[in-house]
């Protein structure tokens, strides 16, 4: 099968998990099915669309290594919309309208109150051309309108199945403002038709939408366009909340910054909801193959950052050292810590941590600790390079009179300065003699 589809955020804030999700189930179904993935940028609403969202956008999609095809702006597109308004505006199907804001917000009040649905009521249509010069001299600019018909819209849909929408229960949607700016529902239609989208793959609170858009595409393309949809179920919170542009820690430049892989987010956004398991994929072509659009359920899933984590645990434990050689410094370095890292973050700690002339903060304050690093400096000062790690620590837990915990934490502070981490052995072998007699002798200036 052969498909063409779109990725089509608003710039008009940072790109979250739920956003995140809708671009990777894209992006998998088009290379799946050897088909082309368009990323367009949905810019009409000028005043909150910034260029800064937009260069977030395109960073995210690097990140998770996304590809796409085709690009544009909807900005650079108005002649065209400008095209088919005219085409529609002859054929009747799009009107002009002149309330304000306010005398629409009285309307659906009103309807409200009576037991009615607020939908508009096509007062427009019925204006005289006087009423008309009437707004036109006092300032007032038509917007526009699309005239549904009054149908219901049926489609068959990849996830949801049989979905039906009765037209009459929605008000004719504004296409245009008043100040010439177009859209969503009607700018969209347009560059779908234009871009040969075949499969429209977004959330399911897009349902509205789609009746809608439907609608559009039969009267603009003259109803010789046909577009398959899936309608993914929303996302919510471990919480049960919503996501938001705007939510804090659910931004993927936050997890990026977090240090975590970016196939962690991958493999779960695109399993989440499906009946297939969760695995921790390594590459995006892996992801591929196992995906299965077929697999989402309607019921909403919960996302838990908590998961990624858990995953991005697992992924890391796949590395090797040429997957991570730009987060820690040497094989040697990456083998001795492999085992107790989450994320990227953690490589960069410990490779400082690693790095000759790295000064732990830690000094012994107990008698048991000063007595376990005395006796370490004592044993190293013999001058035997060449101790192994079990003979070296024999030898100072017999001077010291001391063994457990009481005789490895004070080592592994004063030569890490942390509490956990991996194998202590591993850590001296690393850092090699000469840097541990280091370490400890500043741990015992008191």
């Amino acid at each position: 099968m052969s498909c063409r589809v779109r990725f089509a955020p608003s710039p008009t804030g940072y790109m979250h998990v739920g956003n995140a999700r809708v671009a990777i189930v894209n992006y998998l179904f088009a290379r799946q099915h050897g088909g082309k993935f368009i990323f367009r940028i949905d810019d009409t609403d000028c005043e909150r669309s910034k260029r800064e969202y937009e260069e977030s956008i395109i960073n995210d999609l690097a990140w998770l290594k996304i590809t796409y095809d085709e690009t544009f702006r909807q900005s650079d597109r108005t002649s065209r919309y400008d095209e088919v308004r005219d085409i529609l505006m002859i054929r009747g199907v799009l009107y002009e309208c002149y309330e304000s804001q306010d005398e629409l917000e009285c309307k659906r009040r009103a309807a409200i109150a009576s037991g009615k649905p607020p939908i508009y009521d096509r007062a427009s249509l019925q204006l005289s051309n006087r009423q008309i010069e009437e707004y036109k001299a006092n300032g007032r600019g038509p917007y526009l309108r699309f005239k549904l018909p009054s149908k219901t819209i049926t489609w068959k849909d990849i996830i949801l199945g049989d979905v039906s929408y009765d037209l009459t229960n929605v008000s004719d949607p504004v296409i245009r403002k008043a100040d010439g700016t177009y859209l969503y529902s009607f700018s969209s239609v347009v560059d779908d038709i234009d871009s040969e989208i075949t499969h429209i793959i977004r959330g399911q609170d897009h349902v509205t939408n789609t009746a809608v858009q439907i609608a559009m595409f039969d009267e603009i393309s003259a109803r010789s366009y046909k577009v398959d949809f899936a309608h993914l179920s929303l996302m919510i919170n471990k919480d049960g909340s919503q996501f938001s542009k705007r939510m804090g820690g659910m931004n993927l430049g936050d997890f990026r910054k977090s240090g975590i892989d970016p196939m962690a987010i991958s493999s779960l956004l695109a399993t989440l909801g499906t009946s297939l398991d969760t695995k921790p994929f390594r590459a995006i072509e892996e992801l591929i193959e196992y995906f299965d659009i077929t697999k989402f359920g309607t019921n909403s899933p919960k996302f838990d950052s908590d998961d990624v984590l858990k995953l991005n645990r697992k992924i890391m434990r796949l590395k090797t050292y040429d997957d991570v050689k730009a987060y820690i410094s040497s094989p040697e370095a990456f083998e001795a810590v492999r085992d107790n890292i989450d994320t990227y973050n953690d490589l960069r700690m410990w490779d400082e941590i690693f790095t000759a002339g790295y000064t732990p903060t830690y000094r012994p304050t107990t008698p048991s600790e000063i007595a376990v690093l005395e006796a370490a400096l004592s044993t190293l000062h013999d001058g035997d390079d060449n101790l192994a790690w079990t003979e070296f620590v024999g030898v100072v837990g017999r001077k010291a009179g001391i063994a457990g915990r009481d005789l490895y934490m004070p080592l592994r502070m004063a030569t890490t300065g942390m509490e956990h981490g991996p194998n202590i052995a591993n850590l001296f072998e690393v850092l090699g003699t000469d840097e541990v007699r280091r370490r400890v002798e500043l741990a015992t200036r008191l």
